[in-house]
């Protein structure tokens, strides 16, 4: 994770991956994400070297077309790190509040 990535973070925590590739979200996380266990799923996002946005996957249906912008500007500010890092961070939580999720 890129160093103006990392300044933006409220808490960091960690958890073990199984042998069976599975793991325990920790419960800040949980919590951050307001995810209820049994009901809600979670969206996962690669982006270009190799991090993973994660966050939770709202009832509303998607519209891909915007989805598709959004994860075009997202890439085009991570492959443009003289951009200002906020608008980065901003863009993300935009990602997910179009669709429902919560950041």
């Amino acid at each position: 994770m890129p160093a103006n990535a990392r300044s933006h973070a409220v808490l960091t925590t960690e958890s073990k991956v199984t042998i069976r590739g599975q793991t325990t979200i920790p419960a800040p996380v949980r919590e951050a994400l307001k995810l209820k266990p049994g009901l809600d799923s979670i969206h996962y996002e690669i982006l270009p070297g190799g991090q993973v946005f994660m966050c939770r996957l709202g009832d509303e249906q998607e519209d891909h077309t915007m989805n598709a912008f959004l994860r075009f500007l997202d890439a085009d500010i991570q492959n443009n790190p003289q951009k200002n890092s906020s608008i980065q961070h901003s863009t993300r939580k935009e990602t997910c509040r179009w669709h429902g999720r919560q950041h």
